[in-house]
């Protein structure tokens, strides 16, 4: 199979990753935190280091900061459920995934909080900056940016729009889903409030594996409640961190199969980030020169990652994805779960786009063979 839905989740994994997932599987491996027995302390082992491995990639002081969860939509309801008070204004962009827009459309109905979206470019999708920092200036309750759109790739001014929000005192929450991994996601030094992460995209972890960093645990309670294996004396969660936001059984294969991932990526990733820039720019550039289909949302001037949308001259999308299909070609066509973005883009009322989305993995054979098959089309 030529695999090219890594926005959706990353295949193949980081190499040896199926071992490790047997061996967390196959070896006793206690309940992290409950035991003192060999098999725990091992469990416990996994997830220290793999906390202190993502405080590393994000450059996280103190790793007691980062929370583990099942994956990003559950670190971003845990944040948004948590921070917002009835009443309350949200800034968001409007190229936000529906991880990030169902919780608020929800919390709109039951807790009446105001929504404001910042004006993108129909050509890109990048933000208005002007206006946004207009916006700013009406003092939001919450700012929340995803870090680069799941639709067309588009990179955010990340940086630059965290520390405007945080010169203001406005809190920043950022949806990392798409970023992790490939881009720079640095919340400490960027006035970043939560960042919220998948560990199944670009860090090449498996299903089931996510978290957040949060600068002041303080500032929200618990979505869930429970076991902590800490402070069992007692019938209230306790408010130490990470304990405070993480009851229950952990999922000790899969952080198992995440910390091996981040080894591989910390030791390996840079040069194969690299070759695959190069290669998602000659794809580019392949794509572009194809008459029969449009390239949805690509300008020389702004930064992407390896997603590309695309809609056919002719025929529907669900005739070219089962074309492609049937060459063994892994596409995705939709709405790809953000249909703000799509209506930004203006590619809603056509049901959205083909999204190609190459990774680190993915060879120049891989392209070349799509590339074939988009001619026969």
């Amino acid at each position: 199979m030529i695999y090219l839905d890594n926005a959706a989740t990353s295949w193949p994994k980081a190499p040896g990753s199926a071992e490790v997932l047997s061996n967390a599987i196959l070896s006793p491996l206690g309940n992290s935190g409950r035991t003192s027995h060999r098999a725990g302390i091992s469990s416990d082992r996994i997830i220290f280091e793999l906390r202190e491995s993502l405080a590393a990639l994000f450059r996280i002081e103190d790793s007691a900061s980062i929370v583990l969860t099942p994956g990003c939509t559950a670190a971003l309801n845990t944040v948004l459920f948590g921070f917002l008070k009835p009443g309350q204004k949200v800034l968001c962009s409007s190229m936000e995934h529906n991880a990030v827009m169902r919780p608020l459309m929800q919390l709109q109905k039951e807790r009446h909080i105001g929504i404001t979206r910042i004006p993108s470019a129909a050509d890109s999708g990048y933000p208005d900056l002007m206006a946004f920092e207009r916006l700013l200036d009406e003092k939001p309750d919450l700012l929340v940016l995803t870090a680069a759109s799941n639709v067309n790739g588009i990179i955010f001014p990340l940086e630059q729009m965290c520390r405007s929000a945080a010169r203001r005192g406005i809190p920043v929450c950022v949806d990392g889903a798409q970023a992790a991994g490939e881009l720079p996601l640095y919340p400490e030094q960027w006035g970043i409030d939560f960042l919220c992460f998948a560990g199944h995209k670009g860090l090449l972890g498996p299903a089931g594996t996510g978290g957040f960093y949060i600068r002041d645990p303080r500032r929200i309670p618990p979505l869930i409640y429970g076991g902590t294996g800490s402070r069992s004396r007692e019938e209230i969660q306790p408010e130490m961190m990470p304990d405070r936001f993480e009851s229950g059984t952990a999922n000790i294969p899969g952080y198992a199969g995440l910390l091996h991932s981040l080894t591989f990526l910390s030791n390996a990733g840079a040069s194969l980030y690299r070759m695959a820039e190069e290669r998602n720019r000659r794809l580019c550039r392949r794509l572009s020169a194809l008459e029969e289909f449009r390239m949805i949302g690509r300008k020389e001037e702004y930064r992407y990652t390896g997603v590309f949308s695309l809609l056919p001259e002719k025929g529907t999308l669900t005739e070219l994805t089962a074309f492609l299909n049937n060459r063994d070609i892994a596409v995705r066509s939709g709405l790809h779960c953000a249909p703000s973005a799509h209506k930004v883009l203006g590619t809603f009322g056509s049901g959205g786009t083909l999204r190609l989305s190459p990774g680190i993995f993915t060879t120049n054979r891989d392209i070349e063979l799509l590339i074939d098959s988009l001619k026969e089309y």
